[in-house]
């Protein structure tokens, strides 16, 4: 059955569904792990230990709820407190499955797309379902040997950084960056003899040794260029980068994905 705001043609917006998961992330934090806590020592270890991750003092037991929400800030900041929050308590053995169990529970419960999505302990960034699973989900699984260990670390470096550009949207430069220093790290395993090599020197043998026609070799080199117009390299003349579009960041990420997924599963 459709939902209270869908049957009555009410529009939530993004700003209202983050409010409402923040509450919930709030009564999850609060009313549940706190109240399974031991004993009062117990309860103050939980929320000392998320100040901290938070990178916040702690001023004694029931500070964690100012802690996420400061003052009357119901908006990004809170929001992602909340998001660094649920990931550091999925980091305490402890509580991990119960993280789990709570944090799939609340995004069941919210009603509108709040631009995130939960996997394996972490918050990644909610695009396309189907690109996100073969372009993102799939990329990750497959570079989780320590093998690939350079490719997979930058690609998550990447993933944080285009998370958090919803609040400082000059990460979205950065974004670029890791994402290239991904690809860059893949095409170094890839072109045996060209591991001292920059992407720009490999982008040929790269595109070659996939087995990829001649024409994934001029879309490599746009892609190389248009990093380094917006994330690489310092504006022209001493002025400031151009800062890309979120929409044009997003889909570098998925082309990111989709060289790496190639490079990794040849026998396509």
């Amino acid at each position: 059955m459709a939902r209270f705001h869908e049957r009555f043609g009410i529009d939530l917006g993004v700003a209202e569904g983050k409010r409402r998961f923040v509450n919930r992330v709030l009564n999850f934090l609060i009313e549940n792990i706190l109240r399974r806590a031991d004993d009062l020592n117990g309860r103050q270890e939980i929320e000392r230990y998320l100040c901290s991750k938070l990178g916040e003092r702690y001023a004694g037991f029931g500070c964690l709820e100012k802690t996420i929400r400061p003052g009357s800030d119901t908006g990004s900041y809170a929001f992602e407190n909340c998001l660094r929050a649920i990931e550091a308590l999925f980091e305490h053995p402890k509580w991990k499955v119960l993280t789990e169990t709570g944090i799939l529970g609340i995004l069941a419960e919210t009603e509108v797309d709040i631009g995130v999505r939960w996997e394996n302990g972490k918050f990644l960034p909610a695009g396309a379902p189907a690109l996100d699973v073969a372009l993102v989900s799939d990329p990750l699984n497959l570079l989780n040997t320590p093998e690939y260990k350079g490719v997979s670390d930058a690609f998550k470096k990447g993933l944080d950084h285009f998370l958090h550009s919803i609040k400082n949207h000059n990460l979205l430069a950065d974004v670029l960056t890791d994402m290239y220093e991904a690809l860059e790290a893949m095409a170094k395993i890839i072109c045996k003899n060209g591991k001292d090599r920059d992407l720009s020197a490999n982008r040929e043998t790269f595109i070659s040794n996939l087995g990829l026609a001649d024409s994934y070799k001029r879309m490599l080199k746009e892609y190389i260029e248009y990093a380094n117009k917006f994330g690489r390299h310092a504006g022209s003349q001493g002025m400031p980068k151009p800062v890309p579009s979120r929409k044009e960041v997003e889909a570098f990420m998925y082309l990111t994905g989709l060289f790496i997924r190639v490079a990794l599963r040849k026998d396509f």
